[in-house]
């Protein structure tokens, strides 16, 4: 009568679970505690001595563990009856179980909507005060009932290290899950898996993530990075060139073999996003530092006028500054060394729009 009473109340719940939640999934890693029943078969007299045993029975318990990994977890296990029949007299015992388990999960598998396991454990069985150390292997299923409710539906069989002798048990647990995790990406592919054929399978000719139905800019690079219109992003980066002109000793006229340089610098400011110039004049060390700090801001200006006055450039972008004779290029030393000093640097700020594409 127990036996049946104890199997159905283990079967019950697996029909449940397969017809109401056949779509939910174990975790990959998860905490939990919760409680059992479990019905015992003490298979020989060894037990309790020679002459007596105990009998099959029902045992209530709670469980706590920790699933650290997706293939393995481990548990703590308690159970006690307080009345437990002998077998051939009129005596009862108390019996305390305590059994440490690691368990293997073969995650991914399903058998019947159930995730299947199996285990080794140890233990101390106390029998009115005497202890019994135990070892055996665990044979299981579970599955998420609700959210964080699992199911557990498992036998174990333990051997006594102390009398030598075997007893086994089914049992049934219900677990609450804490510090959940692994399912949310099952859950995502889950719905992914059930979208209509039309959405999964829209036409995306150029692969850049953007149906061709809200593609603004079909046929964009392999690769490349695009907004949600299907256009190419870009990011503005800030750049710098330089034109540099020379001068003759103590003029600050812009000779024509330099015009190209000037027209040059112009042209980029017309096209940069910023487009400022800034133009720095310089002289060798022959004569005053004042009176070269003079004729730098001169050359400086020349360059201006020319900018402003050819190639209608905004005076508003257009900065001088004069250096004299404190930054050098070369050597003062040499009729070489000075002509490369008389100088004007033609410097334009600008921005320019770079292609972002995927790494």
């Amino acid at each position: 009568m127990k036996k049946s009473i104890m199997t159905a109340a283990v079967l019950s719940p697996l029909f449940i679970a397969v017809s109401a939640q056949a779509g939910e999934n174990v975790p990959d890693r998860y905490g939990y505690i919760g409680g059992h029943v479990s019905e015992y078969f003490f298979y020989d007299n060894q037990v309790t001595g020679d002459v007596d045993g105990l009998d099959d029975s029902a045992f209530p318990g709670g469980q706590i563990g920790w699933r650290f990994s997706p293939k393995w977890s481990v548990q703590a296990w308690y159970e006690k009856n307080d009345d437990v029949d002998h077998k051939y007299t009129d005596r009862e015992s108390e019996v305390i179980d305590y059994y440490a388990s690691l368990r293997h999960h073969f995650d991914g598998t399903s058998f019947l909507g159930f995730e299947p396991y199996t285990g080794i454990n140890a233990g101390v069985q106390e029998v009115n005060d005497n202890d019994e150390t135990l070892a055996g292997v665990e044979l299981g299923i579970q599955r998420a009932l609700f959210k964080h409710v699992l199911l557990d539906l498992g036998t174990r069989h333990a051997y006594s290290l102390d009398r030598e002798f075997w007893q086994g048990q089914v049992y049934a647990g219900l677990n609450l899950m804490f510090a959940v995790s692994g399912r949310e990406g099952e859950n995502a592919q889950r719905e992914a898996d059930d979208q209509p054929e039309e959405v999964i399978s829209m036409a995306d000719s150029d692969n850049d993530g953007v149906p061709d139905d809200r593609d603004d800019c079909p046929g964009t690079a392999p690769n490349a990075r695009v907004d949600a219109n299907g256009c190419q992003i870009y990011k503005m980066v800030n750049e710098q060139t330089i034109k540099t002109i020379y001068f003759e000793f103590d003029q600050s006229d812009v000779r024509g073999q330099f015009s190209d340089e000037v027209r040059d610098a112009a042209q980029q400011s017309r096209e940069g996003a910023k487009g400022q110039i800034r133009i720095e004049g310089h002289t060798d060390s022959i004569g005053s530092e004042q009176y070269n700090q003079g004729l730098s801001e001169r050359r400086a200006d020349s360059v201006k006028k020319q900018l402003i006055e050819e190639y209608r450039i905004d005076p508003d972008k257009v900065e001088t500054r004069g250096y004299g004779e404190s930054r050098p290029v070369a050597p003062n030393d040499t009729a070489e060394g000075r002509e490369k000093n008389r100088r004007a640097d033609i410097i334009v700020e600008g921005e320019n729009k770079e292609p972002q594409f995927k790494d």
